[in-house]
């Protein structure tokens, strides 16, 4: 199993356990989560024009290290549906990878 599958299952297993998790843990899975899709950005040369919302408000990669800060404001399940939501973009990031590096293999 890879890291980010490693991951994933990670913050499955948290959102599926959410009372389980402390304050400390939420917030530090939300960073990762952040850092995980930015570093799928970087590997995909994502845009950062306005048209992609890169660095506003609306992104996603803002919207999660604003919510580590946050993370006491959030309910259980306001928890679960943003780690839910995070899987959901990293799962989608690698598999424009994987499409990006077939491309360059030519395949």
């Amino acid at each position: 199993m890879n890291a980010t599958a490693a991951f994933i299952s990670e913050l499955i297993r948290a959102a599926n356990e959410v009372p389980n998790v402390t304050m400390a843990e939420r917030a530090r899975l939300l960073q990762r989560a952040a850092a995980t899709i930015r570093e799928y950005r970087d590997e995909i040369n994502y845009s950062e024009t306005p048209a992609n919302d890169s660095g506003s408000q609306e992104d996603v990669v803002y919207f999660l290290n604003e919510a580590a800060n946050f993370v006491d404001e959030f309910s259980d399940s306001e928890f679960a549906e943003t780690i839910l939501e995070a899987i959901a973009v990293i799962r989608a990031a690698q598999i424009l990878l994987e499409e990006k590096r077939n491309i360059e293999l030519g395949e």
